[in-house]
């Protein structure tokens, strides 16, 4: 299932380059291809994500509201991505960030995403309603 949601990570990343600029469009191009290449841990990815130059640092500071949706939505998912690693790798003990992150949720997110390929304004709205305590 991880693979529907770098699927869709990948199609709202071409889909918005222009409007994020490359430095977000090359970070946002490499971590799909770190999250499709399997050789890395949640670990791994989680450290990626929350790097000094990640996407939390790239989501705050959008400068507009569709570049701000589409950080949000690429946030949401990888983070998804993450705590289905975690799962997977059967680690008990998680981030904070990520513990609200219903695991038994995950792979019906990841199945809506590639079903229905929302907005990025529209994804981030769905995993917090459908995927967060």
């Amino acid at each position: 299932m991880i693979e529907y949601a770098a699927e869709y990570l990948l199609k709202i990343t071409k889909r918005n380059s222009d409007m994020m600029g490359s430095q977000c469009a090359d970070y946002c191009l490499s971590l799909i291809e770190k999250i499709v290449s399997k050789k890395y841990t949640a670990n791994d990815l989680y450290s990626f994500v929350t790097e000094e130059d990640g996407i939390y640092t790239l989501a705050e500071s959008a400068t507009n509201k569709d570049e701000e949706d589409f950080r949000q939505a690429f946030l949401s998912v990888s983070m998804c991505i993450i705590r289905a690693k975690y799962r997977d790798e059967g680690q008990k003990y998680l981030p904070e960030d990520i513990e609200s992150i219903q695991a038994e949720k995950i792979d019906g997110f990841f199945a809506y995403l590639k079903n229905e390929e929302p907005e990025p304004k529209d994804c981030y709205t769905i995993f917090c309603d459908t995927v967060c305590l």
